[in-house]
Order: C-alpha cells, then structure tokens, then sequence
C-alpha cells in the first residue's frame, strides 16, 4: 500500500529534524566530499541520448553516462534525506518523476522558449517532469534539482494549502544540502545573503501574503525568494519556533491570514521582523544530521533512438501546450523531423501528438492505431487515442455519444495494464460530464484517485474538487482546490481554481446547520 503522510505526521516528522544540532557557521563551510556535477567536453556536442532509472527518478539525460549516473545517484540520496526528515517510509507513491537533463540553456529552452532558468518544473495534465541544464556552475545545477524535487515530495507526500512563501522558502531552504561521508548538512548558506545584504528588504507583509509570488517586477520576485528562504530558515532552527510555525501553517490551512498571524508564529511584531532576521543572519547557523545510508545498487543505462536528439524535448514541450501563434510553425517542424524517422515510437508519438492538438486529427488517430496494433500494451497511445476521441466529440456534437464510446474503450485497455495512470483515470472521469446524475460514485472515486496519484497536478485538483461540489461536500472541495490558489507560481488553472473555492466557500453550510441534519435524520 502506498503511503502519504498527512501534514500534522509531517510537521511531528520534522520536529525531530529541527531539534537536530546546529553546527557553527565555520564547520558549515568547510568544502563538500560529494564529487560534483561535471559536464565533460564531448556532452557539450552531439551526445547521444541515455536513460537511467532509480527507484524515484526516471532520468534522461544528453549529458554523457558519468554525469547521467552521478546525477541519479545524488538524487536518490535526496530523496532518502526527505524521507528520513519527514519520516516517510520507503514505499514509493505515484510515478518515478521524469527529469530530463540537458548540456545547455539552449536545450532547455526547446522545452520552454526564452525561459533564462537553469531549470524548471512542470506539473499539468500533459506530464509531471522537470528539465536542468548542466552547463555552467554544478552547484547551481544540483540546487536546481533538489529544490524542485522538494516541490515535488511535499506535494506528493504531505499536499496542504501552504502559504506560499513558505512553500518557496522550504524548497530554498533543501536546496542547499550538502552531503558528506558521515552526514548532512542543511541551512548552510544560500544564493540570496548577497541580496540581503546588500537591498533594501520588501515590507513583510508584501512576502507573506497569499499570492506574493505573483509580482512583475523581478526586484520584488527576489525579495520574494530572499526573504521567505531566510524566515523558513529561521523559523525551522529553534524547536519552540517550529513549533510554532506547524501551527500558523495549519491556521493558514483553515483559512487564516498569514500576515496577521505571523507575529505570534514569530514571536515578534511584524514592523521588527527584519532587525531580528539582519541579526540572525549574521551568525546562520545550521543543522547537521546524520547521512541517510543508500540503498541504491548498480544502475542500468540504455541508450535512446536517433530520434531522442530531433523530438525528445519537442514532445515535452507539446505536453505543456503550445501558443497559438506558434502552433503551426512548431507542425511543421515536427512534420519535418518525424519523417526522418519512420516506424520509430517517439517519432509517430510526437508526431500523432502534434497532429491531434494543431494539425490532421485524423492523421493523429491512424499513427495511435498503428503503435497499438504494434503494441497492444503501449498505455500512451492507448490513453492519447481516447483523448483524441474526447477532443472529436467536442467538436462534432452529433456523434459525441459514439466517439466517447469509443474513448472510455482505450481508457478501459489502458487500466487493464495500468489501473494507476492518474491520466487515464482523469480522462474517464471528465469524460462522463454531462450525463444524468453526473458525477456518479464511481466517477467521484475515479476523479480522486487520479488526485492522489499526482497531488502536483492543479488541473486533477480542480477537477475533484467540482466533482465534490457537485455531491455538495463543499468543505472537502475547499480543501481540495486551496493549494491551487497558493501555488506561489500561479498557472493556467489558477482563474478556474479561484472560481471553485468561491463557489464552494459561498456553498458550504455553517456547521451548526450540518449537526442540526444530522440529529433530525
């Protein structure tokens, strides 16, 4: 049985954590016994494509096979330092978390144009994956890494409706680990003390509130940042501090204003919350903890088709969605690279993708027909050619009942060789809105599933939490869609989501209205 740990396990789990030792500012530096991530001449050039698979990461990587192994290695490490801080078991729950590794920015911007990150993460009906360059600082890279993956842990295995800045400064917070021999060590330095030293610091209240991420400015975006990395920091070191933080998050979970409740979480008026953090920063310290042993035996790489190089991260890029304006010169180009590959999965994948959401969705269609036949088993055609009948029934209203006939019948394939595809479980459910009685308790059990299986996703929330209007469990649909609305990184759900938690807040009945049912029946 797979485990997820509720948020009040989480914060008892991390108590432990942080009455840890501290160590003294001059330990914490002293230099890292890892060997750091390199990136060797020959990955900068045409390296082929590798994969390599750990219990929680599936990784592949255009980086060479010594920093691909490197790179699951340290991963891996990390994910046995969150489990052993949250005292989550080794029991995996949802997916391994795809990362693809590239040699340079320019790669990763194949992904995401113009995006000047060394990374990022992404989590929407299409995939859950994140994408990080090697280029440049190994550091950098590897603090890329873990501060993703720490996005992703709390969303899978303790989903809350954290503030956000707490949500960015936890991540900010693990992504500095350093791991050496005997342990390791955490809250040793961060990117951000330069800042802070030497800016002025944005009004608190500004940083706590709930959407404080969503700023135009990129000066306020550091502040942000900054200023969150060393209040979770500050909050996390004193036992009787985090103490009181477990409680002003699970406040701010029920619905408080984390501005007004920060003094009391604090200990100190908001107006001198700088000083004391100027202060504390001065001496910083740390924690040191004992290394997690690693359980982690020899690791098997495999080498991709040709055609990892043209389409790889073009496939990936066509999951998060492709604006308008560029759909039909993004076709074309994957017209034009997938002909080169004929009778290859990734090509006609990639190809069938682009044709179904931009292009000739019939031409999409027979490519997912093919793979099939080809493999009755291959779960992403299956779960795509139902999508692809779904998006049909849309747009031709007469046949609908017949072509959603015909999606369910590829979902229903698709279960029988993976009945925890949170994807396909998705598409089932939303494929039954509009009949009578919608949503059904088969259906509600569906849609949540599909939730549990991948938290990150907003799109699997949103969902939920409509279905669960829908049978009037407007407090439980709170719940659901909440962390949607402090995802200090917004997204294209974030609209929709605020519109469900106002109709589920508006909807709800007092609860001496629930009891005074529940006597009478």
């Amino acid at each position: 049985m797979r485990r997820s740990i509720s948020r009040r396990a989480l914060v008892a789990a991390a108590a432990t954590f942080a009455a840890a030792p501290a160590i003294a500012k001059s330990q914490a530096e002293t230099p890292q016994a890892v060997t750091p991530l390199t990136v060797t001449a020959t990955a900068r050039g045409r390296e082929a494509w590798l994969h390599t698979q750990t219990p929680a990461f599936s990784l592949y990587g255009r980086v060479g096979e010594k920093a691909l192994l490197q790179t699951a290695r340290e991963l891996q490490d990390f994910d046995g330092l969150l489990r052993t801080v949250h005292n989550v078991d080794g029991q995996m729950a949802g997916k391994p978390l795809p990362i693809y590794l590239v040699p340079r920015l320019f790669d990763l911007q194949k992904v995401t144009p113009g995006l000047k990150a060394g990374g990022f993460y992404s989590a929407s009906v299409g995939d859950v994956f994140a994408v990080v360059t090697l280029d440049g600082d190994p550091d950098d890279s590897r603090r890329v890494l873990f501060h993703e993956y720490t996005h992703h842990f709390m969303a899978q295995y303790a989903p809350a409706a954290y503030p956000s800045w707490l949500v960015e400064g936890y991540a900010e917070y693990f992504e500095t680990a350093r791991f050496k021999p005997d342990s390791v060590e955490l809250g040793v330095t961060n990117r951000s003390i330069a800042w802070l030293r030497g800016q002025a610091w944005l009004p608190f209240d500004q940083i706590l509130g709930r959407r404080a991420r969503a700023a135009s400015r990129e000066y306020d975006v550091q502040a942000f940042y900054s200023q969150s990395w060393l209040l979770t920091h500050y909050m996390m070191l004193d036992p009787e501090r985090f103490a009181r933080l477990t409680r002003y998050t699970q406040a701010v979970a029920a619905g408080g204003d984390p501005v007004a409740l920060m003094p009391e979480a604090a200990g100190v008026a908001l107006d001198a919350l700088p000083r004391v953090l100027r202060s504390y920063m001065g001496s910083l310290p740390a924690r040191r903890i004992a290394r997690p042993p690693s359980t982690l035996g020899p690791l098997r790489v495999s080498s991709l088709s040709a055609s990892a190089d043209d389409l790889i991260l073009e496939n990936q890029r066509l999951k998060r969605g492709v604006p308008r304006d560029e759909r039909a010169q993004v076709l074309a180009m994957i017209r034009e690279r997938a002909a080169r590959y004929p009778g290859d999965r990734l090509a006609e994948m990639t190809l069938a993708r682009a044709e179904n959401d931009y292009g000739d969705r019939a031409k999409a269609q027979a490519l997912l027909k093919a793979r099939i036949e080809a493999d009755p088993r291959d779960v992403e055609a299956l779960q795509t050619l139902g999508y692809s009948y779904m998006l049909q029934a849309r747009a031709d209203r007469a046949r609908a009942p017949e072509l959603l006939r015909l999606a369910r019948e590829q979902f229903g394939k698709g279960f029988a060789v993976d009945p925890d595809n949170a994807r396909l479980l998705y598409d089932f459910g939303i494929s039954r809105r509009g009949e009578p009685g919608f949503p059904s308790d088969n259906v509600l059990n569906v849609l949540l599933k599909a939730q549990r299986l991948a938290p990150q996703v907003g799109q699997f929330r949103i969902a939920a939490a409509d279905a669960l209007m829908r049978r009037e469990r407007f407090d439980e649909a709170v719940a659901m869609v909440e962390p949607v609305l402090n995802d200090p990184h917004g997204g294209p759900g974030l609209a929709e989501a605020r519109q469900r938690f106002e109709q589920a807040i508006a909807r709800r009945r007092p609860a001496q209205a629930v009891e005074e049912d529940d006597k009478s029946g």
